[in-house]
């Protein structure tokens, strides 16, 4: 399993409110509130399992796309659903060991945790092959400045695009989880550079791949996860799936799930939802 993070890179510049695309109820989608910490990608989720009411495992990142939806990869909840165990989205966290973040002299509101009621793995999942599924929260998240939802992408990638992820994943340079949420800045790598990088191995379809750099890299922990492009707002253009085995090798980009190749799945999951 591929999950995510090692370096703070904390210069992020705030979306503005314009070209924010709206969700059915009016909510603008991408937008971060300030460059603290706290608010940065207001849209991570952290999915965590609880088996007869007691959490057990924390498993996996997603993002908020709407107020009732997450997109998070398939490998992390297909078949996770059972009679004894549930599954809740974290929203609003950043700092997992308190009860109340603040960075900065800025305090958060305290994390939500919502009740997965439906969990929608893509029907063509394998091997990593369409490494996406979206979740189905029980009510609607509530939008905060740690809460939000981000967009869906529109237009095409730029060679030069530097993308952010994020998670609480294993910190390379630790060797364990992160406590806090952090973020990364990953170069676009193109499809033709990131075949030669894995050589003789299948690369699955439909992916994006980022990174390559020593010692920043998604990692155990962050699957599931954003991958976004800062334009005028945020777009979600890849999810976390797999990589190289030991995280942060030079020249071996992270592979994260193309989301423009599956939007129209996305869009009538949710439709379909409501």
């Amino acid at each position: 399993m591929k999950f995510l993070i090692v370096l703070c890179v904390c210069e992020v510049a705030v979306a503005r409110f314009l070209g924010g695309v709206g969700d059915s109820q009016g909510h603008k989608c991408g937008i971060v509130a300030s460059p603290n910490p706290l608010h940065q990608n207001p849209w991570l989720v952290e999915l965590q399992f609880y088996r007869h009411g007691v959490k057990y495992d924390r498993r996996c990142g997603g993002s908020l796309i709407d107020s009732r939806h997450v997109v998070t990869a398939a490998h992390c909840v297909r078949g996770a659903k059972t009679k004894t165990a549930t599954l809740f989205a974290r929203l609003g966290e950043y700092d997992t060991t308190k009860d109340i973040d603040c960075v900065g002299g800025l305090c958060a509101d305290s994390p939500v945790e919502i009740e997965v009621v439906a969990i929608t793995p893509h029907s063509d999942y394998k091997n990593k092959e369409h490494d996406i599924a979206i979740l189905t929260l029980a009510h609607d998240a509530p939008y905060t400045d740690t809460i939000r939802p981000i967009c869906l992408p529109t237009g095409d990638l730029k060679p030069d695009t530097i993308f952010s992820a994020s998670g609480w994943g294993e910190d390379i340079s630790k060797g364990k989880y992160s406590d806090t949420k952090k973020d990364l800045r990953l170069p676009l790598w193109s499809s033709e550079d990131c075949k030669a990088a894995y050589n003789q191995l299948k690369l699955p379809n439909h992916i994006v791949c980022a990174g390559g750099e020593k010692g920043i890299d998604t990692c155990r922990g962050d699957s599931g996860g954003p991958l976004s492009w800062m334009k005028e707002t945020a777009e979600l253009w890849g999810v976390t799936s797999t990589g190289n085995v030991n995280c942060g090798t030079e020249g071996f980009p992270g592979l994260y799930t193309s989301v423009k190749d599956h939007v129209g799945w996305i869009k009538n999951i949710v439709a379909s939802a409501k």
